[in-house]
């Protein structure tokens, strides 16, 4: 298991801005945003390399219930979280990142 997780800046504001939204539907929902990217997150530690490169070198990991999808890189002791984008969003956004 990968223990070390960095959450890239703007990442981080992906993550705000949709929880930002769900709560704007309802505290509940965003509260359950933020399960589901946890849970991702527990996945890739436990299994960094089982999904498959979808852009240049980065990997990706649907949310369940929710229509986005987190990017990252799998390092030896680390893995890297560049995106949490809605999956209606062109990946080439991560050309940027």
């Amino acid at each position: 298991m990968i223990e070390r997780v960095i959450v890239r800046r703007l990442a981080k504001q992906d993550i705000r801005e949709a929880r930002a939204w769900y709560r704007k539907i309802s505290p509940l929902l965003g509260d359950d945003f933020m399960a589901a990217l946890s849970r991702a997150v527990a996945v890739i530690r436990e299994h960094p390399l089982a999904f498959q490169i979808v852009h240049r070198t980065f990997r990706r990991i649907l949310l369940h219930r929710f229509p986005y999808a987190l990017f990252y890189h799998a390092e030896n002791d680390r893995i890297v979280i560049v995106a949490v984008l809605h999956q209606s969003r062109d990946p080439e956004i991560l050309d940027a990142r």
